[in-house]
């Protein structure tokens, strides 16, 4: 069976369109997932953190210590952190104010076992622009990451 000129350049077309189509489909870009770093020396704790976030959809960096954390943020961005203030070697609150000179604009979100009012402060002064005790609360967690509280630094 042989095609009509018209239904040759037809069919031409549609293969042609259809080929565009798929090529454009390829070369659509996923957008960029935030990445947040997690500093966290409890190794379930930060298992359960990094499950969580990328459950919602970012993309974590996890370390154990405040050394591997500036190391892990040295050539990459970092759009929010959660650091834990009490870290062996360096401490947390040492990380989180170099942190926030490196990373102005990120979420910086410090956290703790020990929640009060002194802590919150601490953080507060450091640069953190939330502090969340811990266990952390996952609907309180999602809603700090989402947050802009610039009026403290």
């Amino acid at each position: 069976m042989s095609l009509t000129p018209s239904e040759e350049l037809a069919t031409f077309t549609e293969l042609d369109t259809r080929e565009r189509e798929e090529r454009t489909d390829l070369l659509k870009l996923e957008p960029a997932r935030a990445a947040v770093l997690v500093v966290e020396d409890d190794p379930s704790h930060r298992e359960i953190l990094v499950e969580m976030l990328a459950g919602w959809g970012y993309e974590p960096l996890p370390v154990g210590s405040a050394e591997e954390a500036e190391f892990a943020v040295r050539n990459k961005r970092m759009d929010a952190a959660i650091v834990d203030v009490f870290l062996p070697g360096r401490s947390g609150a040492t990380l989180m104010s170099r942190l926030r000179e490196r990373f102005p604009q990120s979420v910086l979100i410090g956290v703790s076992a020990l929640s009060d009012a002194a802590m919150a402060r601490k953080c507060k002064g450091l640069g953190a622009d939330l502090f969340i005790g811990k266990p952390l609360d996952p609907q309180r967690l999602a809603e700090a990451l989402q947050s802009r509280h610039t009026s403290w630094h």
